[in-house]
């Protein structure tokens, strides 16, 4: 009898065991499931007022990734939710899918990464008429039904990129070639707004305009390694690579700065890159990138946030929110180096 009362109770220890076991795993793989679809943590929705949206172009970016976690620390203060979708490398999914899902869920609001992709704008609308205001971040679409953009001023950073260009111009009088990459295809887009104010600034210049000439490469959204090809086959043609390249995202920093490496360029091809990831802070403190464009994430979080709920709560809105940005070189490089180690300790 013991010894039947003992198998008995091992027995039930063990299924005790197992089912804790299969609880855990489900548990673990409906996380990862909720995560990989964009759908974490949406069930603690219902404990907010608000429930905005977060649309972006690459998942992967170190940039968007530091504005959404500003995003969300400005949400939580009011009583907001943010949810953020956007494509990785494994999406099938097209922003235009994720203004769709966004405008069925009936979200309070949507912060936009512009991407100039086709139909967007229609989207944008739509929303708007449904009650659903959006924000344009980074990239605006000024001619749609957007409640606000927070960025950058197009005319202005045109002319801060002209002051860099000029000072890192060569010494000889030879003819300069300047190229910069641009992501998207909209005439009136922020990225085609700042190299045609590049291009003036350098044809305008008594000192550059006979000796500078600007191009630009524009880089479809959606192929996979598409920086990477277009690099190559920059540095292999017969011309060979511009004498300076801007870059206007951290995919093309790296593939233009590793481009220079290979190809034995340092000196000869001078690089203004994006954003302030490790190897681009290092490259510029080694004096192998000349520089790199930093915008302030904090503010462009806060702001994005802001105007949505004034919008929402108020029916308010200022339709340009300007952020601050700033040239990382080589004289203040040090000092981002030190930001990120204190954010890390914190």
């Amino acid at each position: 009898m013991d010894n039947r009362k003992k198998s008995l109770l091992l027995l039930v220890l063990a299924g005790l065991l197992v089912i804790v076991f299969l609880t855990g795993l489900t548990s673990s793989f409906y996380g990862y499931v909720l995560k990989k679809t964009g759908l974490e943590h949406s069930e603690k929705n219902s404990v907010y007022k608000y429930h905005y949206v977060m649309i972006i172009d690459n998942m992967d970016s170190q940039f968007w990734n530091d504005v959404y976690e500003s995003v969300r620390e400005e949400a939580a203060l009011h009583d907001a939710y943010v949810e953020l979708k956007g494509k990785d490398q494994s999406s099938e999914y097209t922003t235009v899918d994720f203004m769709d899902m966004s405008i069925a869920a009936k979200v309070d609001g949507i912060l936009l990464e512009f991407t100039g992709e086709t139909r967007l704008e229609e989207r944008i609308n739509e929303a708007t008429a449904k009650g659903i205001p959006v924000v344009t971040i980074l990239n605006d679409a000024p001619t749609s039904g957007r409640k606000s953009y927070v960025g950058i001023n197009s005319y202005q950073l045109g002319q801060e990129y002209g002051n860099q260009i000029l000072k890192i111009l060569p010494k000889e009088t030879k003819k300069v070639r300047v190229l910069m990459f641009l992501h998207d295809n909209s005439s009136d887009s922020s990225q085609s707004q700042i190299f045609n104010q590049i291009n003036n600034r350098m044809v305008t210049s008594s000192e550059t305009s006979n000796r500078i000439e600007v191009e630009e490469i524009k880089v479809p959204s959606g192929r996979a390694f598409e920086s990477e090809e277009i690099v190559r086959n920059l540095f292999q043609n017969d011309l060979g690579p511009p004498d300076i390249i801007i870059c206007m995202d951290e995919v093309d920093t790296e593939a233009v700065y590793q481009a220079v490496i290979d190809y034995n360029c340092v000196g000869r091809t001078q690089v203004i890159g994006y954003y302030k990831s490790k190897a681009t802070l290092d490259a510029v403190l080694k004096g192998t990138m000349a520089m790199s464009l930093y915008i302030d994430t904090r503010q462009m979080g806060k702001y994005s946030v802001q105007a949505l709920t004034e919008s929402i709560r108020d029916g308010r809105t200022n339709s340009f929110n300007s952020v601050d940005l700033e040239f990382v070189t080589k004289e203040n490089a040090l000092g981002f180096v030190n930001n990120q180690w204190s954010s890390h300790e914190k």
